[in-house]
């Protein structure tokens, strides 16, 4: 285990736009925009934050997003959804904005403070049901299609966290992957679990867990696990919590791990989706969390670090 006399903050964004609910269709069409705009200024606030704090994120990004319109492929991977998603017919054969998205990729790229793009599949079907040979093909085109902006992932954030297919991952040059945060078993009591995580988000009771600078390899692939997910708190109480002042309430606990993770030398895993920020509420906490790290790294005391470089820094690389 390497030691450490400063802490490593790590900040993962699940990029996806329509493509993350490709088999929702009721839920994709509540959710987003019909055109991509709202979103595209979420991820764009987003990153002026990062630059703002000077915050390296990993941004996952879906491959279907580096098309810039339909090319017909002749591996062409969503042509199964035909009948059985409106996902088929809105993005085959179209250029629409919440299935295309080569502009969002540059934005990322083109940011002052550096950010990784990493692998978040091609279509984001989970990884744990599919077969081997399916994999390869979602591998293949994702590489293909990323190439073309010049990168060359090492990173891996599985789509709805469904871990899978290691190995073959392995074997196509990636190093690392995301690992969901392992939930305490009274979270997890399927009668009362979730009344009392958002007790305990809203009391502060427990801290976010942060993770010891350990080389833990699953099937050759680095486990950097997750600390916390922005928005895994119940929205309707989130909305009730900031109309009536206390923003940030909940976040104590996530600010608690974080400071924590800089006095022990640890990591603290940090994560969202970007369309996920619908208010300014979900910005004002995001603000405080970057922040928080801001002043810390200021201090001498944490290091904002992409998945990559947390690896490096772990297996010694760097």
């Amino acid at each position: 285990m390497r030691m450490s006399n400063k802490g490593y903050f790590l900040f993962s964004l699940d990029t996806e736009l329509g493509v993350g609910y490709f088999d929702h269709d009721a839920e994709r069409h509540r959710i987003f925009s019909p055109d991509g705009v709202v979103e595209r200024q979420r991820i764009q606030t987003v990153l002026d934050l990062c630059e703002q704090y000077h915050i390296h994120g990993t941004w996952a990004i879906v491959g279907h997003l580096f098309f810039p319109r339909c090319e017909y492929c002749e591996n062409c991977l969503i042509k199964k959804w035909a009948g059985r998603y409106d996902s088929y017919e809105e993005a085959y054969g179209t250029a629409h904005p919440l299935w295309y998205g080569p502009d969002v990729v540059e934005s990322i790229q083109n940011t002052s403070v550096h950010q990784e793009i990493g692998f978040h599949g091609h279509t984001h079907e989970t990884f744990d049901r599919m077969s081997a040979d399916q994999a390869q093909l979602e591998i293949d085109e994702w590489k293909r299609v990323a190439a073309r902006f010049g990168i060359q992932a090492t990173s891996v954030i599985f789509p709805r966290d469904r871990v899978g297919k290691l190995a073959i991952l392995r074997n196509n040059g990636f190093s690392t992957y995301r690992q969901d945060v392992h939930l305490p078993l009274l979270f997890r009591n399927k009668y009362f679990g979730r009344y009392v995580k958002t007790l305990d988000h809203i009391l502060g009771i427990t801290t976010a867990p942060s993770y010891p600078l350990k080389a833990i390899y699953d099937e050759g692939m680095l486990r950097l696990t997750a600390s916390q997910h922005l928005f895994a708190f119940n929205r309707g109480v989130d909305r009730v919590l900031d109309r009536v002042g206390w923003i940030t309430l909940r976040i104590r606990r996530v600010i608690r791990g974080i400071k924590r993770a800089a006095e022990r030398g640890e990591m603290f895993h940090f994560w969202a989706h970007p369309w996920e920020f619908e208010t300014e509420g979900d910005l004002v906490k995001l603000e405080a969390v970057l922040s928080t790290v801001a002043e810390l790294v200021q201090a001498g005391k944490m290091e904002s670090v992409t998945m990559a470089q947390m690896a490096a820094i772990i297996q010694g690389e760097r």
